[in-house]
């Protein structure tokens, strides 16, 4: 059986059934085989840095049976089902949006597929938008293929700049600002927009880096500075802090929790996150917040909740997302945090799913790569006549700061327990335990302690099948 194998820095895996073509690794290359100076196309670590992650779920799904189902592997081309509504229209060209059109083609050689986007319709990596500077990608070096070269590769149709003004459910047609155009089955796969804080001042000083177009202005802007200041000390915001850190710049990040990453990493995690950043040159302005941005002769002083000041030449807002409910609103979709689906993935309005960034299941946000995967590998099934509920397995979650490696799985919402940190050469590894004593989820923070993960996995899944 093949293997996958992740980059413990930046999250990337590498599958030996596919292998990596774009460096002449052809597909069923084994890792051992795969040349001593690969580097990880992502991050540039070299293969001391990767560790096995799990069999190839491209041939092994039918591996012992567990309770978190493997993808099933690609079935031979088939002619479309006759009861299959026609065309199936994905609203949006992400990851979600393009995933969806490969899995169904992969699966169906001839049923009619349109995929309509606001962008430029190119195939790129959101997760590489705040990786990209440290690695010198431009934004054409971070965008792949053409709207154009996917449609000759998937024999899809791809509406670049075209904006979805409204659906008529009864009718099954969008209007949009090129024409109207029928659909059979609909999904809307329209991702999700930065949170706009209301900040006194200047406050479109502040930019935010969600796509490709925002990388572009991004870099564009980054010339000549040397100064930025961070809005956002989660996730994302500490993605950035560490490739602007690790650029060259001068990095302030100012957030509103006690540590970074508050919501999902214990204090003595946060803390040691912290202090990476820092040795990079970050300074930390936490539990603050803006309050007002003024122009400057050059560049912006802003003005801190605390009643501080400090002066940045570039303002990066990272305070999260907020799934675009427009759409579905005017069509009288139920929402609330998100897009609300049934567990095929199927919206309120018979015919009309969603996926990605923009759904809510169970009354929680999913955005992040794994269970947007799930979600492909059942939606697929479902638009073609096989209907499939999701399963969702325990999915951690790799943030790419390689100051201090991290991969996280956070205990479900409502879970009471604590946290039990152990330190180790360069980091820790934290577990958090409920009432019971079982372990619900951890954190593995530094190079040393990724090689545990399978194992913390392991433990989390027991817990689950004994509560189960």
């Amino acid at each position: 059986m093949f293997k996958t194998w992740l980059c413990v820095v930046c999250g990337l895996i590498y599958d030996e059934a596919l292998g990596w073509p774009d460096d002449g690794i052809v597909a069923g290359t084994r890792w051992e085989n795969v040349p001593a100076d690969w580097k990880c196309p992502e991050c540039k670590v070299g293969k001391e840095d990767f560790e096995m992650l799990d069999i190839s779920p491209v041939v092994a799904a039918a591996a012992a049976p567990l309770s978190t189902p493997l993808p099933q592997p690609p079935q031979p081309l088939q002619a479309v089902a006759t009861d299959v509504r026609q065309p199936i229209v994905i609203i949006g060209s992400g990851y979600a949006g393009y995933g969806l059109a490969q899995a169904l083609r992969r699966v169906d050689a001839e049923v009619e597929i349109r995929v309509l986007t606001q962008e430029s319709g190119h195939l790129y990596s959101k997760p590489a938008l705040s990786i990209g500077l440290a690695q010198g990608k431009s934004a054409d070096a971070l965008a792949g293929e053409s709207a154009l070269a996917i449609e000759k590769r998937l024999k899809i149709r791809v509406y670049p700049h075209c904006t979805v003004q409204h659906i008529d459910t009864t009718a099954r047609r969008l209007h949009t600002n090129i024409g109207e155009m029928e659909y059979g089955q609909l999904v809307l796969a329209s991702g999700a927009a930065p949170i706009r804080l209301p900040i006194e001042g200047v406050s479109e000083a502040l930019i935010s880096v969600n796509n490709l177009h925002d990388y572009r202005s991004f870099r564009e802007r980054l010339v000549g500075v040397r100064r930025v200041a961070i809005l956002g000390d989660g996730l994302i915001g500490c993605e950035f802090a560490n490739d602007l850190a690790a650029s060259g710049f001068q990095v302030s990040v100012i957030g509103l929790g006690k540590w970074p990453m508050e919501r999902l990493l214990p204090a003595e995690a946060g803390q040691h996150l912290q202090d990476a950043l820092a040795a990079l040159g970050v300074s930390w302005h936490l539990q603050n917040t803006v309050r007002r941005v003024d122009a400057l002769e050059q560049g912006y002083r802003l003005t801190l909740a605390n009643g501080e000041s400090l002066e940045a030449d570039l303002v990066l807002s990272a305070v999260g997302l907020q799934p675009n409910l427009g759409l579905a609103k005017g069509a009288g979709l139920a929402v609330g945090r998100g897009i609300q689906v049934d567990a095929q993935l199927q919206s309120s309005q018979p015919g009309i799913y969603a996926l990605g960034d923009c759904i809510e299941v169970g009354g929680q946000l999913l955005p992040y790569l794994a269970p947007i995967n799930q979600g492909i590998a059942a939606l697929s099934k479902t638009l073609l006549g096989q209907p499939t509920a999701v399963s969702y397995p325990l999915m951690p979650v790799t943030v790419k700061t390689p100051a201090a490696p991290l991969c996280l799985l956070a205990p479900a919402p409502g879970t009471t327990g604590e946290w039990r940190c152990t330190t180790n050469a360069d980091g820790l590894s934290a577990g958090f335990y409920d009432a019971q004593g079982l372990a619900c989820g951890f954190v593995l923070l530094g190079r040393q302690a990724q090689t545990q993960r399978n194992s913390w996995l392991q433990s989390c899944q027991n817990a689950q099948r004994s509560v189960a």
